[in-house]
């Protein structure tokens, strides 16, 4: 695969961030919460498609809202690089201060959720160009978005608390002497 967009690396610092590092291995909570339960809802929205009682139509009108969303998000990337610029540099943090750390996974986390929100906006316009406004979706399709976008909320709100933590804890540190 070729290195210029290949997302290996992000995945795998993403996917690192689900580890407990006083015990060097996986927190399967994390893989449970991140992972499963999308999987597992995505699972029963596809049955429910297969079994009739559940209906996607016309998902071209996600299209532009997920766009824009991922657009903010890839924003949010840019400030939070510059976050972990500034608390390194100006407030001369080890790299295993806890803010630092706090801010780098931060960085990993929304990095992961714009992939995400990228092959989610690739899927929408796939499944929009096959299928016609008024058409359901098959179940495969249900589950896939179902995933996707579920996987990319969760990943939203685990960023949001390391943001919260990460601020609270910036608010806490010495005042600088001049």
């Amino acid at each position: 695969m070729s290195i210029k967009w290949s997302v290996a690396k992000i995945a795998g610092a993403h996917f690192k961030t689900y580890w407990d590092a006083s015990k060097d291995r996986p927190m399967a909570s994390d893989y449970l919460t991140f992972i499963g339960l999308p999987l597992l809802i995505s699972v029963f929205a596809g049955a429910m498609t297969h079994f009739d009682h559940f209906h996607l139509r016309d998902v071209s009108k996600l299209i532009g809202g997920m766009g824009v969303f991922t657009g903010l998000l890839f924003g949010l990337l840019t400030n939070v690089f510059t976050l972990s610029l500034r608390v390194r540099r100006d407030e001369g943090l080890d790299s295993e201060h806890v803010v630092v750390k706090q801010v780098r996974e931060l960085f990993f986390n929304i990095a992961w959720a714009v992939v995400v929100g990228c092959a989610l906006i690739t899927a929408l316009v796939v499944a929009a160009a096959t299928h016609s406004t008024t058409s359901a979706l098959g179940s495969i399709w249900t589950g896939l978005l179902s995933f996707l976008m579920l996987h990319l909320m969760f990943t939203i709100l685990m960023a949001l608390k390391r943001l919260w933590y990460a601020h609270e804890k910036v608010a806490k540190l010495p005042v600088k002497q001049k």
